[in-house]
């Protein structure tokens, strides 16, 4: 019923004059009849009857359970009114005080003969029309044309609007019937609940009693405490709990954080709760509470989602299965926060149509919104479907060792808009995860062993024997190592060209270790015997150089001499 006590704000409903022209009550249960403009006019009657007898009971012995026997009457009565195109927040509060305005105003209006309402029964109406209107006014009970209530006959939401002003041009107008009160709508405003009692009111200073927004003072000043109490406590506590939190856990954090909303959402609710059903505001100032706790309460709430998604990620991942800096803690991270911004948009959107605010409308407002912020972000939303790809994907995890644009770095993290990457100098690289996504990833770590390959040039000088020797102590040397992989075609040493200024011996191994450090250890003491291998051939390593030979070579002719043969010259060859 959402607050449905709330309700008795209008208990002091129905006057005597308008049971006397009402039929003889029935049953509490009977259904309400709303088949015609008859039916709803004299169902209305009825229950104004049944408001009558309950108010005077419960105002001559103040209970729990009379205010809860009035808050379901009144729920019944309000099935006559047209609410649907009021916002869900305000609903309640304004059918309560229609009721009351609609009884004042009828005491003060001629009776209406019951067999002039279309719809009465002993005459044959045929169709019967959409719409009547109560003579001499424009309150109107109509049919519903669309809807779970289509067909009904309903006093519409524009007369219903229109209450406040058509009660302010009567009221003052001599009653046409006896009633045991001139106004039962100054009845609602200075209504209570049990823990208040009878004669309150006239015990209070006279400036107490004014009117603020239809609503007595005092009310007003205690509904301001109430709701700022609660408010200042919760902020006090949300200052606690950051203390608190500080220097725990992440999970002892938002746990701390967690119970801020929690606190400040229990506070006010206890706090309306309290107003709602003893103070029973009335008004615009009763709608305006209304706006604002909603306000307030959906934000809270929105504020709570936010921080438990983030708690429950957290939990998860303080589980001993999932390290804090691993792949699927930051992935988890990174749903915690994609699941907070939609649950928070959740939230709101609910929170909007509740005060009046169309989700649909929203929803397409957010729509042809998100078209010209997604153009606006191309970039932004790019980086987030590529994050989204490389969680997917799974090109590299956090602390894995990769090549990126020809140097060696280290993954540190991966978040929704880039990844930060920290090279072998000490710098952090932070990367969008768009061009991230689009690069040619060399992983590092996922190697499970490291290739040990170069390339040697030695001297001219050197003599076949000589090489010979030398390639047959380096494939012994690399067969001999224990960490070299042995399987054939994967170890490879052998003379492959004729250099510019060297023989050229390529050798390729595996060294069967993926750790980087490990590997370059085992690298350089293999080049150091390398190195002693080369020297002890009796060659050397080549470096560049030009040869200028100042010899002439025996030409095919058998002539040495020193000269040349010149078709055009004067010798003879």
């Amino acid at each position: 019923m959402g607050f449905a006590w709330v309700l008795v704000a209008g208990l002091a409903l129905a006057g005597p004059a308008v049971a006397q022209a009402s039929p003889e009550p029935t049953s509490p249960l009977d259904p309400l009849e709303t088949s015609s403009p008859s039916a709803t006019y004299q169902s209305f009657l009825r229950q104004s009857h049944r408001l009558q007898q309950k108010y005077l009971e419960y105002a001559a012995h103040k209970t729990r359970a009379g205010e809860v026997e009035l808050a379901a009457i009144i729920l019944r009565t309000h099935r006559l009114l047209e609410l649907e195109p009021l916002p869900p927040a305000i609903r309640d509060k304004v059918a309560s005080a229609a009721i009351t305005y609609l009884v004042d105003i009828l005491n003060r209006l001629p009776e209406v003969p019951a067999a002039d309402i279309p719809g009465a029964p002993g005459r044959d109406w045929g169709k019967l029309p959409a719409k009547w209107n109560i003579p001499g006014t424009d309150i109107q009970i109509a049919q519903v044309e669309k809807g779970p209530r289509a067909g009904e006959y309903l006093f519409t939401a524009d007369s219903l609007e229109d209450l406040p002003k058509d009660y302010a041009l009567i009221v003052d107008q001599p009653l046409l019937r006896p009633a045991v009160f001139d106004s039962w709508h100054r009845v609602q405003v200075n209504f209570t609940g049990p823990l208040f009692p009878n004669g309150l009111q006239e015990r209070l200073p006279i400036e107490a009693s004014y009117l603020i927004l239809d609503t007595p003072v005092w009310k007003v000043m205690l509904s301001v405490v109430l709701v700022l109490a609660a408010v200042v406590i919760a902020a006090w506590w949300a200052r606690l709990a950051r203390r608190a939190g500080r220097g725990g856990s992440r999970v002892r954090q938002l746990g701390w954080r967690l119970s801020s909303p929690l606190l400040l959402i229990v506070l006010y609710v206890m706090a309306v709760v309290f107003i709602r059903a003893q103070l029973h505001l009335s008004g615009l100032f009763s709608i305006g509470e209304s706006f604002f706790s909603s306000i307030v309460l959906y934000g809270a709430g929105a504020w709570l989602v936010w921080n438990l998604c983030f708690f429950v990620a957290e939990a998860v991942i303080a589980s001993p299965r999932i390290p804090d800096n691993s792949y699927d803690a930051h992935l988890l991270r990174l749903a915690a926060r994609l699941g907070g911004v939609l649950a928070v948009c959740a939230v709101l959107l609910y929170g909007a149509n509740n005060i009046g605010i169309p989700a649909l409308g929203l929803v397409a407002g957010l729509g042809v919104g998100g078209i010209a912020v997604a153009l606006a972000s191309q970039s932004t939303l790019e980086n987030l479907i590529g994050g989204l790809s490389i969680f997917a994907d799974r090109p590299f995890r956090i602390g894995d060792a990769i090549r990126f644009e020809g140097q060696l770095a280290h993954v540190e993290a991966i978040g929704p808009r880039s990844c930060r990457i920290r090279a072998l100098d000490g710098t952090l690289i932070s990367v969008p995860n768009g061009d991230l996504a689009k690069r040619h990833i060399i992983n590092v770590s996922m190697r499970h062993k490291c290739l040990f390959l170069h390339e040697i040039g030695l001297r001219y000088e050197t003599s076949p024997e000589q090489l010979q020797w030398l390639l047959g102590e380096v494939r012994g040397l690399l067969s001999a190592h224990p960490m070299i992989e042995q399987t054939p075609g994967r170890l490879w040493v052998a003379m492959t060209g004729f250099g510019d200024s060297a023989l050229t011996v390529e050798i390729r191994a595996h060294v069967l270790t993926s750790d980087f450090a490990e590997f370059l250890v085992i690298q350089e003491r293999l080049l150091m015997d390398i190195m002693r291998v080369v020297h002890a051939a009796g060659t050397g390593f080549a470096f560049p150089s030009r040869t200028v030979y100042l010899a002439r070579d025996t030409g095919i002719d058998g002539h040495g001499g020193g000269h040349r043969c010149h078709p055009r010259g004067g010798s003879t060859c």
